[in-house]
């Protein structure tokens, strides 16, 4: 029978833990239904990346699902450049992958954004006519597809007649979020931030540009009341808009069955790893303890009696991407927390749980161990790239060199795709970490000139 998998492919944040988190709980949800044989997601500002993702799958049927409010630069541009998409349906390598339609193309998706604004309706408790909404989109300059999708919700809340005055408002283009207090007279706002997460911008950047306070969801504003939503993606019918897509770009849902929590994860590696673990009693990992009798902890914290007892991917995930409330947008970064523990029911769940600490890196750890791994190159990571870091291509193999200290140094993974040297757990290419600090580097040193 053929092996099939999901890949929800999302934005990621350098900044805050809730853009990637509302997509690693649909996944959640999704492995609990038993829909595919693997689930996972894939990102653009962390791991797994969008090109990497495909190497800890052992499935020939993928479809990929792309997260994202518009059909805009990061759909029809990015994700199939960093996954070696052509189309709807691609054949590579023994594998046919799958390219299903981005949320917008969900009719759902418009009833949430409505549903958003009628809540803030009736939180206003006031006559129509004394309302104004405002659906805030995020538009990039360089693809106006996403200016359009947020356009179509604004004019569909408008056919409804549910308020005086509705615009569209943009956090990257015009007119801009402030300009929503000239642009609308009435005296109560009811702004719905078009976002997938409660990440970043739709918690951070929008409230701000609307003169809210951090963490503040209404207030008295140049003279209006201003009530602000939450965004389109939370609720629990993103699990099912995820599915429906799915279903639409051709995949094969399984029959919904009742599995656990560390079923339908990425398995490439995974019998290697606890054939390992079964062998050696105890295998260090990272910075992570690996027994066949104690399950899974940091270094340094078997010994912890008041470790927390951690049963399930979702906590596991959060208690190591939030410690104290600071976000590590690399999972694979030295600085694990710990005064944690995740006994193992089973030496069968093992390759689950780290793949929930570390993602991609069983496939990775494995094939170092058999031969198998491939390296990609500075060369080829830029080679893909259509944006920002496309001037990367000129930076010396030396400013690499300081760069892969300083971040590379901070990481578990060995840099193999610069020094060619596999160490425990190789690295196949530069992350949108490294690229982002080498981004910043150069920009300095253009500025210095």
């Amino acid at each position: 029978m053929t092996k099939t998998a999901l890949i929800l492919a999302g934005h990621g944040s350098h900044i805050s833990a809730e853009t990637a988190g509302v997509i690693w709980r649909a996944v959640d949800a999704i492995r609990v239904r038993g829909a595919a044989d693997e689930v996972t997601a894939a990102f653009w500002k962390e791991s797994p990346s969008f090109h990497a993702v495909f190497a800890s799958l052992t499935a020939t049927d993928i479809t990929v699902i792309p997260l994202f409010t518009a059909r805009g630069y990061f759909t029809k541009t990015v994700i199939p450049a960093e996954m070696g998409l052509h189309g709807a349906l691609t054949k590579r390598d023994g594998r046919l992958i799958r390219y299903a339609k981005p949320l917008s193309a969900h009719p759902t998706l418009g009833t949430i954004v409505r549903e958003r604004a009628l809540s803030g309706i009736r939180r206003a408790n006031v006559p129509p006519d004394q309302i104004a909404i405002a659906v805030i989109g995020h538009s990039p300059r360089r693809d106006p597809a996403s200016r359009r999708a947020t356009e179509d919700q604004a004019a569909a809340l408008r056919a409804l007649s549910i308020a005086a005055e509705v615009v569209a408002v943009f956090l990257d283009d015009a007119p801009s979020i402030p300009d929503v207090y000239t642009l609308t007279a009435s005296p109560t706002l009811i702004a719905v931030p078009f976002f997938l997460a409660e990440g970043s911008h739709a918690a951070l950047d929008v409230p701000a540009r609307l003169g809210l306070e951090r963490g503040q969801r209404e207030g008295l504003i140049n003279g209006r009341r201003l009530i602000y939503t939450d965004p389109v993606g939370t609720g629990e019918s993103l699990v099912e808009i995820i599915l429906d897509l799915a279903v639409a770009g051709g995949a094969a849902l399984k029959t919904p069955s009742s599995a656990g929590f560390w079923c339908g994860f990425p398995q490439a590696g995974g019998n290697a790893l606890i054939k390992a673990v079964e062998a050696a009693g105890v295998l260090p990992l990272g910075d992570l303890i690996l027994s066949s009798t104690e399950g899974v902890f940091a270094k340094d914290g078997q010994n912890n009696a008041l470790a927390e007892i951690i049963t399930t991917p979702d906590a596991l995930r959060t208690r190591l991407r939030q410690p104290q409330s600071r976000f590590r947008p690399l999972p694979t970064a030295a600085d694990l927390p710990r005064g944690w523990h995740v006994p193992l029911s089973s030496l069968a769940d093992l390759p689950a749980v780290v793949e929930t600490i570390y993602p991609g890196v069983v496939a990775d750890w494995a094939a170092g161990r058999d031969g198998t791994f491939r390296a990609g190159s500075f060369g080829a990571a830029i080679a893909r790239q259509t944006g920002m870091f496309r001037g990367l291509a000129e930076m010396s193999h030396a400013r690499q060199g300081e760069i892969v200290a300083s971040v590379c140094g901070r990481c578990v993974r060995r840099p193999t795709w610069f020094n060619g040297e596999l160490g425990a757990i190789p690295c196949a290419e530069p992350c949108n970490v490294w690229l982002s600090e080498a981004n910043a580097v150069l920009s300095t040193t253009q500025e210095a000139l």
